[in-house]
């Protein structure tokens, strides 16, 4: 088994994907690393609530009525009017238990409509289908409920004010907020992204010229990324070439000092067989390729993969209710789509180490904390399987005073994946 764990952990020091590196077997590495996040409060409402059906379009009425399945967009729309009517009579958030009721109303009264029979990962869909009913509630009162700011930014310009940033966005960064060098001026960069805006549109410029005007415009687009109040589609229409694979992939590299898709695609060759076998024999089979790994490491930590991969039936409206974290839309086992805030940023991804550099690299390029429901899977990755390992801080939400450089829970995950190297190495040599 072969992986790379940090050495022992003292309590008070911190410990697409152009293609796969070498195919040479790397020389063994020990696994060295250089409280539980709460959920959405499940508080249920004694309140008695309705299902507003006499809301709902006629065409979703007859096709409830007639037993068909409730696809895409007419689900979409049930979930919006049932959040907005529920939060127009219960002001306040409502709690995971209550949203769980509000879905089993709405799937009990017509459950042919609703019924699932694919898996999601290691977690299957509710039977009836009212998990997935839930999940959208969920993200829908999220995305109503969430201050205006969360997820945005300021309209970049000269004139915009910089606000002092917060600890995790500067995380693990080594060009956060690049200065502007030499004789360029800021209408010269500001002339090279109007370029870049016409060629995505006519395509009429070489890959190695595109590639080149956007590392020359790296410091303008993180002057837009860096401004917490520039909303992501504002971002993204004003430099379009940057949610292309190549380019992001460019651009994490310089933001955070090495190749994302070719480390994963490194670590992965060297640990993912090891830490299979380790959740195997915990009795948390994960199936294969690295999504499934995650989804177990996910598992292990008891946190909610969903947060970061959706998965739906492939003939499904593509479009759902998504969390406002970049989050994995998997389609198939060669079909992958990346959301950030509601927002479809790139739909066209085949590879799931590349879908796994990409939504990874976004918490990075666009300054978003981990979503508490996956902290320890992501910081896990991030420290395994990434090689990031800053001596203090975290990208994580901040809870309660006491804070760890490493979460305990990561560090015991660590610990234990060494011990059973250890004991996997001495089986092979008992007699």
């Amino acid at each position: 088994m072969e992986m790379c764990v940090m050495s022992s952990i003292d309590s008070q020091a911190p410990p697409q994907f152009t293609r796969p590196g070498p195919s040479s077997t790397p020389e063994p590495q020990r696994f060295q690393l250089p409280s539980t996040p709460p959920e959405t409060a499940d508080s249920p409402s004694q309140d008695t609530y309705s299902v507003p059906w006499h809301k709902f379009p006629s065409k979703v009425m007859d096709e409830l009525r007639e037993k068909k399945y409730i696809m895409g967009k007419d689900r979409r729309e049930m979930v919006r009017i049932v959040a907005e009517d529920y939060l127009h009579k219960h002001p306040g958030r409502p709690g995971r238990q209550k949203l769980r009721e509000l879905a089993s109303m709405i799937v009990g009264q017509y459950p042919a409509s609703f019924k699932l029979t694919e898996p999601f990962g290691n977690k299957p869909f509710a039977k009836d289908g009212s998990e997935t009913v839930f999940r959208q509630l969920e993200h829908r009162i999220e995305n109503m409920k969430r201050p205006q700011s969360s997820l945005k930014r300021r309209a970049g310009g000269e004139n915009s004010t910089k606000k002092r940033p917060r600890n995790s966005d500067l995380y693990g960064c080594v060009a956060w907020d690049p200065i502007i060098e030499g004789t360029v001026c800021r209408e010269d960069l500001l002339s090279k992204r109007d370029d870049l805006k016409r060629a995505f549109q006519t395509r009429d410029l070489q890959e190695s010229s595109v590639r080149k005007l956007m590392t020359e415009t790296y410091p303008i687009q993180r002057e837009i990324l860096n401004d917490a109040d520039t909303p992501i589609g504002v971002v993204k229409d004003e430099w379009p070439f940057l949610f292309e694979v190549p380019h992001l992939f460019d651009h994490a590299s310089k933001l955070l000092g090495f190749s994302v898709q070719n480390k994963l695609a490194q670590e992965l060759s060297k640990k993912e067989k090891g830490i299979n076998d380790f959740l195997d024999s915990k009795g948390m089979k994960t199936g294969e390729g690295p999504i499934q790994l995650i989804c177990g490491i996910a598992k292990y930590f008891k946190e909610d993969s969903y947060k970061l991969f959706d998965k739906k039936e492939i003939s499904a409206d593509p479009e759902v209710e998504l969390p406002v974290t970049p989050c994995i839309l998997v389609r198939g086992d060669q079909q992958f789509k990346i959301a950030l805030d509601g927002l479809l940023v790139n739909d066209h991804i085949t590879s799931p180490i590349v879908a796994l550099s990409y939504v990874f690299s976004m918490f990075y390029i666009c300054n978003i904390q981990y979503p508490p429901e996956m902290a320890f899977t992501l910081e896990f990755m991030q420290r395994v399987f990434f090689g990031i390992n800053p001596e203090r801080g975290s990208k994580a939400e901040k809870k309660g005073k006491k804070r760890h450089f490493i979460p305990p829970q990561v560090c015991k995950l660590v610990s234990q994946l060494k011990e059973f190297e250890c004991k996997q190495k001495e089986s092979e040599w008992a007699i």
